[in-house]
């Protein structure tokens, strides 16, 4: 059978295109491709013997990961739902190798998509700043605590959205034109300027400093982008002085969240911290990671890990045991759905064998990147694949930053958004080896 002409690798190479529009919608869909794609990809794997796929070193780590939350999940039981979240996460482990089989038979890099990408964004901006000036957005969602949320409603998500599908339109632009040389390189840098705003607009303190790092590890790796990131920095920079001119109806100030609030959260001011005996004990006083919330959350789970040290607690073990009188700090300071770090969370969750798994991925990619640099510099050429490789990688690292709170590592939707540029960058990573062989 001719993989190539299957009417299935349309609906999945260009649903793989539509999947941040799926991811936006709303989970139900994004989860029903997911799960669609990856069996409709395993069927064809198994079927026509594709050894390359598992037989590679990211499935091995990928299923070593999964074996370490299989253990931990299976020793900690506390109820059906945490369970399941556990059993069922190799799904988003599989997914990047489902991206990578259908990209394999199907190439969606072209015009088209760039059209829809540049939609995509500018509908975002537009409906962003829309409910940044007027208060309401095309949905007629309201501005929620002072911050803006778009089309997400009353979650505060928008910022972290964006800054994950970013690589993704970059990546688009890389394959479809030369961002070197390409007249349009200014309306594109003004869109991606314009994302970049928005992600500032939020507040979202994490998505806009692992901003300045995805765009500073990428102009490190990649000479022939650093005029185009320079682009977009300038007019980034032009937008920050001439947009809040304009009549902001609901005072809203990212500025002072972003550096006045994240200082006096820093040295604990008017986080009442001082009448609690157990952060006094801290080693540098009236000095937090990050707030007096966030200290909490890694001074509990360094008391639950001390328990669950091999076998961790299992996903989403951390919101059930947090409420154990054992554990608990004063005035339950501390509890939470995760503990709002990802290095922690798996070492919480998945012991020490996942926490050494985890860190073992981040010195991969960083390894990735210094030779991903060596290799660009040496070359003269505008070499599209590898320069796509550099923009994915950068992705990945920042997803793998330990010096930052974070999201929910076992949080569905947030799932999908870390493994989505891996499957991408598992394929370029493909083309390049074979390339050299």
């Amino acid at each position: 059978m001719n993989l190539k002409i299957n009417p299935l690798f349309f609906f999945f190479g260009y649903g793989l295109v539509f999947f941040p529009l799926l991811l936006l919608i709303g989970p139900l869909f994004s989860e029903l491709f997911l799960i669609s794609v990856i069996i409709f990809s395993l069927f064809f794997i198994i079927k026509e013997k594709k050894e390359i796929f598992y037989k590679n070193r990211f499935f091995i780590f990928f299923l070593l990961f999964y074996i370490s939350t299989i253990y931990s999940t299976l020793l900690n039981y506390y109820n059906l739902d945490l369970s399941i979240s556990g059993i069922f996460y190799f799904r988003v482990l599989l997914f990047s190798f489902a991206i990578w089989f259908v990209l394999e038979n199907l190439d969606i890099f072209n015009k088209k998509t760039i059209f829809f990408y540049n939609l995509f964004f500018l509908l975002i901006i537009f409906d962003s700043l829309l409910q940044f000036y007027s208060g309401k957005n095309l949905l007629n969602y309201e501005i929620i605590r002072s911050r803006i949320s778009g089309f997400f409603g009353e979650e505060l998500i928008l910022g972290s959205f964006i800054l994950r599908i970013l690589p993704i339109f970059l990546l688009f632009l890389v394959m479809c034109n030369n961002l070197s040389t390409n007249k349009k390189n200014i309306y594109y840098a003004t869109i991606i300027s314009l994302a970049c705003y928005v992600i500032y607009l939020t507040g979202e303190r994490t998505s806009f400093g692992l901003l300045i790092l995805y765009f500073f590890t990428l102009f490190f790796m990649s000479s022939h982008l650093r005029k185009f990131i320079s682009i977009i920095i300038i007019i980034f920079l032009a937008l920050s002085v001439t947009l809040p001119n304009f009549k902001n109806s609901n005072q809203i100030n990212p500025a002072h969240r972003m550096f006045v609030k994240s200082y006096n959260q820093i040295i604990g001011k008017n986080s009442g911290a001082e009448k609690h005996e157990e952060f006094k004990k801290k080693i540098f006083d009236k000095i937090y990671a990050f707030s007096h919330d966030h200290q909490g959350h890694y001074m509990l789970s360094y008391k639950i890990f001390k328990d669950h040290m091999i076998s961790g607690t299992g996903p989403k073990g951390f919101r059930f045991l947090c409420r154990n009188k054992i554990y608990i700090l004063e005035n339950n300071d501390g509890c939470s759905t995760h503990p709002h770090n990802t290095y922690i969370q798996i070492l919480v969750s998945n012991g020490l064998i996942g926490f050494f798994l985890l860190i073992f991925a981040f010195l991969y990619i960083s390894k990735e990147i210094f030779l991903c640099r060596k290799k660009m510099k040496d070359e003269v050429i505008y070499n599209k694949n590898e320069i796509c490789k550099a923009i994915l990688i950068s992705a990945i690292f920042i997803n793998l930053w330990p010096l930052i709170p974070s999201g929910n590592f076992f949080n569905n939707w947030l799932s999908m958004l870390y493994f989505y540029p891996i499957g991408f960058y598992l394929y370029f990573k493909h083309q390049n080896d074979q390339k050299i062989n």
